[in-house]
C-alpha cells in the first residue's frame, strides 16, 4: 500500500518548503478568498438594490423580494376594491342631538382619494453594502412600510359638494293660520349646512389609515321658531277661541227699549281673525270691517239711517213728512274692545256697544218756507180708437208710476228712474214703438207720450231741462220740436229742481188726455217762441207683405227751431234754443192678412 503522504515511485520529491514560505501562502489564499467574497458581496448588493426585503409588507400586503415595479402592480392590484369602498362620513350638526347624526359616504376613486405608492415604496430598494441590509434581505426582516395616500383637494371638495346638496336642508318656518277647520300649525324645523371646507379637510387627513371620519355642519335655526309657534298658540291663539264672544246694545228705553245680541262662536272668530308675523314674532289680527260686519248681522235692526224733511202727494194735496234723527252703532273703539275679550274668559267676553244719534241732513224746520202752488200744467190727448188698447195700458202705468215724484231741490228728475222696469213683470204691455223710422211692436209702446207729456211740463215749470231727445219723423199729436221719446237704457229725459223748493209731480188720466201739474215754488216766468217749419221733405208710399208689418200714416219731414226765454223781473235771464229736423216718414201700407194680429 503505498503511503499517500509520500510521492510515488518514479515521481520527485516536493522540494522542502523554505522557511517564511508557509505564511505567505496562507496570505495569499485569504486574499484570495477575501476576494471572492467581496465579489460575492458585490453581487449580492447589485442583485438586492431592485428588491424589496425579504418579509416586508405595506398596509398588511407582502411585497418583500419583489423588484419594484412588481411591488408597485402587486399593490395597485391589492388594493383596488379600497378605492371603490365608501369613506364613511358621520355628520351632526353642531346642537343637534346624536341621533340626529347622518351617514355620508364617499367613494375614494370618484373623489380624488387615492395612494401615492412611489411615496410608499421610497426607500425601500437601492444599493447599499450595509450588511444589516443585505442581512434582512437575505433572512427577512419582516418590515412594514406606510401606506402613503394622496388627495386631490379639488376633487374632493367638488365630492363634498355634492354630498352637500343632499345633505342641506333649509330651514322650515313655524307657521301657524286659521281656517274653517280650526287652528292649523306647521312645525318649525332648522336648517342644516354641511361645511365643506372642514368636512374635506377631515377626510383628507383621515385618508387612507381611517374610512370613517366625523364631518363638519352647522344649524340654522327658522325666523319663526318652534318656540314661538307653541308660545302663540297656547297663550294667544287658544284663549281667544276658548269661547264665544258677545256684543250687546239696546236702543230706547223703558217701555220702549229693544235689545240684541250679536254672539260671535270660535267657529265664526276663525273667520274673523288672521295671524301676522313680524320678524321672529306672530300675533294676532282682526279683521275691522269683517267684525263691524259680522256685529251689524245681529245688531243693524237697532239701527236706522236718519229721514231728511220730505213731502209726499196725498190725493191732490202735498203734505210736510217731517225728518226723523237715526240711529248707527258706534263704531270707534268696538272693535277694540272685541280684540280686548279675545284675551279675557267668563262675563269679560261681553262688549257693550252704543248707539249713538244721527242728525238728518235737511230738519223739519227747513220746511217751514216750501209752499206748493202750480208751476205748470201740461196735457196731452192720445188716441183710444181701437187697437190701441194696449198702448194706452202702458200711458196708464206709466202715468201712475211718474205719479207723486218728488223732486228735492239740487236733485235731477229721471223718467227711466220713475217709470221703473219697463217689461211685463212691471206692468207694461207691447204696442207700436219707433225703431229705424218703422213702427214695431214692442213691450211699453206709447210711453214716449208720456216722456213729452213729462218735458212740456218741465219746459213751462221754468226748471233747469237737461237731456231730452225728439222722434225720429213727427207725430201730429205732440207740439213740433218740443216733445220727447224714451229709449232706456239708451235714451232718457232729465231736468234737474234748480229752485229752494221741492217739486211735486202730480199726473193722471182724465178721459182721454194725460194732466200733468208740478207743484213748487215757481222762479220764472216763461215765454216760448216755436219757430216756423222749414226745409220741408216728403215720404214714400211702401207695401209691407210681412205678417210682422205694422201700418203707418205718412208725415212730412221738415227743420224747426223752438227758443224758451226765462223771465224774471221782466227782464230775460236765460234763454233755451233747441232745432230739431225730422225726417219724412213713409207711408206703410200693410198687405199680408196676418199682419197686426
Amino acid at each position: 500500500m503505498t503511503d499517500p503522504a509520500r510521492p510515488g515511485p518514479g515521481l520527485p520529491e516536493e522540494p522542502p518548503e523554505r522557511p517564511g514560505t508557509e505564511w505567505g501562502s496562507v496570505v495569499l489564499r485569504l486574499l484570495a478568498a477575501l476576494l471572492v467574497l467581496g465579489g460575492a458581496y458585490t453581487a449580492a448588493a447589485l442583485y438586492f438594490q431592485d428588491r424589496q426585503p425579504a418579509g416586508m409588507s405595506v398596509d398588511g400586503i407582502q411585497v418583500g423580494s419583489m423588484t419594484r415595479d412588481q411591488a408597485e402592480e402587486h399593490l395597485q392590484d391589492e388594493l383596488a376594491d379600497r378605492l371603490v369602498e365608501p369613506v364613511r362620513v358621520s355628520v351632526r350638526a353642531d346642537g343637534s342631538p346624536a341621533s340626529d347624526a347622518e351617514q355620508l359616504e364617499l367613494v375614494p376613486q370618484e373623489s380624488g382619494l387615492s395612494f401615492d405608492l412611489d411615496a410608499t415604496l421610497d426607500g425601500a430598494t437601492g444599493l447599499s453594502f450595509d450588511p444589516r441590509v443585505l442581512w434582512a434581505h437575505v433572512t427577512g426582516g419582516g418590515r412594514a412600510l406606510t401606506l402613503v395616500g394622496a388627495v386631490d383637494e379639488e376633487a374632493l371638495g367638488a365630492a363634498v359638494e355634492r354630498a352637500a346638496q343632499d345633505y342641506d336642508a333649509e330651514p322650515v318656518e313655524g307657521e301657524v293660520s286659521l281656517t274653517e277647520e280650526g287652528v292649523e300649525v306647521v312645525a318649525a324645523e332648522p336648517g342644516r349646512t354641511l361645511e365643506v371646507r372642514e368636512t374635506a379637510a377631515a377626510v383628507g387627513e383621515a385618508w387612507p389609515d381611517r374610512t370613517d371620519v366625523e364631518g363638519s355642519a352647522t344649524l340654522e335655526d327658522p325666523l319663526l321658531t318652534q318656540e314661538e309657534v307653541d308660545r302663540f298658540t297656547a297663550e294667544v291663539v287658544e284663549p281667544a277661541l276658548a269661547e264665544p264672544v258677545s256684543v250687546t246694545a239696546s236702543r230706547g228705553s223703558g217701555d220702549n227699549e229693544t235689545s240684541a245680541t250679536a254672539e260671535i262662536a270660535p267657529r265664526e272668530l276663525v273667520q274673523l281673525l288672521g295671524v301676522e308675523q313680524d320678524g321672529p314674532t306672530l300675533s294676532l289680527t282682526v279683521d275691522d270691517d269683517a267684525v263691524l260686519a259680522r256685529i251689524r248681522e245681529d245688531l243693524g235692526q237697532l239701527e236706522r239711517g236718519p229721514r231728511d224733511v220730505t213731502v209726499a202727494l196725498d190725493g191732490d194735496e202735498v203734505e210736510v213728512v217731517p225728518s226723523r234723527s237715526g240711529t248707527a252703532l258706534e263704531e270707534e273703539g268696538l272693535v277694540d274692545a272685541v280684540r280686548a275679550a279675545l284675551e279675557a274668559t267668563g262675563d269679560e267676553r261681553t262688549v257693550e256697544a252704543e248707539l249713538t244719534e244721527v242728525p238728518p241732513a235737511v230738519p223739519t224746520s227747513v220746511s217751514e218756507g216750501w209752499v206748493f202752488r202750480e208751476m205748470a200744467t201740461f196735457e196731452s190727448q192720445f188716441p183710444t180708437a181701437a187697437g190701441n188698447e194696449a198702448r194706452t195700458a202702458n200711458l196708464r202705468a206709466g202715468v201712475e208710476h211718474v205719479n207723486g215724484t218728488v223732486v228735492m231741490p239740487g236733485e235731477q228728475f229721471s223718467l227711466a228712474r220713475a217709470l221703473g222696469d219697463i217689461s211685463v213683470d212691471g206692468g207694461y204691455v207691447e204696442a207700436p214703438i219707433i225703431q229705424d223710422g218703422r213702427l214695431i211692436m214692442g213691450v211699453g209702446g206709447g210711453l214716449s207720450q208720456v216722456s213729452t207729456v213729462v218735458f212740456n211740463a218741465s219746459w213751462f215749470a221754468g226748471v233747469q231741462l237737461d237731456e231730452h231727445t225728439p222722434h225720429s219723423f213727427h207725430i201730429a199729436r205732440y207740439p213740433a220740436g218740443r216733445e220727447a221719446t224714451i229709449a232706456i237704457p239708451v235714451i232718457d229725459n232729465l231736468w234737474t229742481n234748480d229752485t229752494d223748493n221741492p217739486v211735486v209731480v202730480r199726473s193722471r188720466i182724465d178721459g182721454d188726455r194725460i194732466v200733468m201739474t208740478f207743484l213748487g215754488e215757481r222762479q220764472y216766468d216763461v215765454e216760448t217762441i216755436d219757430g216756423e217749419w222749414r226745409d220741408r221733405t216728403e215720404g214714400e208710399r211702401v207695401e209691407d207683405d210681412s205678417p210682422e208689418c205694422v201700418p203707418q200714416n205718412p208725415a212730412e219731414g221738415f227743420t224747426i227751431t223752438n227758443v224758451r226765454r226765462l223771465i224774471q223781473g221782466g227782464a230775460e235771464v236765460y234763454r233755451d234754443e233747441f232745432t230739431t229736423t225730422y225726417i219724412p216718414a213713409d207711408e206703410i201700407v200693410c198687405t199680408n192678412p196676418a199682419a197686426g194680429r
